[in-house]
């Protein structure tokens, strides 16, 4: 044989080598789906939560709303508002009229998720924020001028809070876009120092109001 059809050979052999060879060594892009392999997927969620609780001994209503980007199924990221109000009950230092604490609060949070896939999973969300506590008696009547010097509602103190609420939920995947889970957190409100306005007596403990939750939430979105 000569050697120009060996080197033909050896040529025509070795293209498909040279051909694979191109193709892995090819840059790979951000955003690019390599073949054969998955890229992390992206989605979001949207969702309301109504629940309860038992605040300083108190019944009381909590709801909130949360917005995050799920990634790779794991690990959702988000920002959420919350609040929460307590029922009436008598003062003694304010001539036994009956004084609720109230509190609105919003920041960002992190839910880890275990097994998305199953119909029945679990995820652990924790929640970073801050807000504004308030002791009152939610009334509009006419007070005298001493009150509304306070506040329109007689408000008697409120205070900036920061919030740290861990949590767990088991989540039921009920269609494709929407879920239903069953949770319970526990809050911690630090950094509050409420106080009677007359007497600047303390109204509440600084760990009085850390507490129990429980609640439904409902979630819509791309999971």
């Amino acid at each position: 044989m000569k050697i120009r059809h060996i080197i033909a050979a050896a040529t025509l052999l070795a293209l498909p080598l040279f051909s694979a060879a191109q193709q892995e060594d090819e840059q790979r892009t951000i955003f690019q789906r390599p073949e054969g392999k998955e890229c992390v997927d992206v989605g979001f969620e949207g969702s309301v939560t109504i629940g309860g609780g038992s605040v300083d001994g108190r019944a009381t209503f909590n709801g909130g709303i949360e917005a995050g980007v799920i990634i790779g199924h794991g690990v959702e990221l988000g920002l959420y508002g919350n609040g929460f109000v307590t029922t009436k009950e008598a003062d003694k230092q304010l001539d036994n009229d009956k004084y609720q604490f109230d509190c609105i609060t919003g920041g960002v949070f992190v839910k880890p998720i275990v097994g998305y896939r199953s119909p029945v999973h679990i995820s652990f969300p924790i929640k970073f924020g801050v807000g504004d506590l308030s002791y009152s008696d939610d009334a509009w009547a006419d007070y005298d001028d001493h009150y509304h010097y306070r506040s329109r509602y007689n408000r008697e103190d409120h205070s900036i809070v920061f919030e740290v609420e861990p949590g767990a939920r088991v989540e039921f995947n009920v269609v494709k876009n929407f879920h239903i889970a069953l949770g319970v957190s526990y809050k911690f409100l630090m950094g509050h120092d409420l106080e009677y306005y007359d007497t600047k007596a303390q109204i509440i403990s600084s760990d009085g109001l850390n507490s129990l939750f429980y609640g439904v939430t409902f979630s819509f979105g791309q999971f």
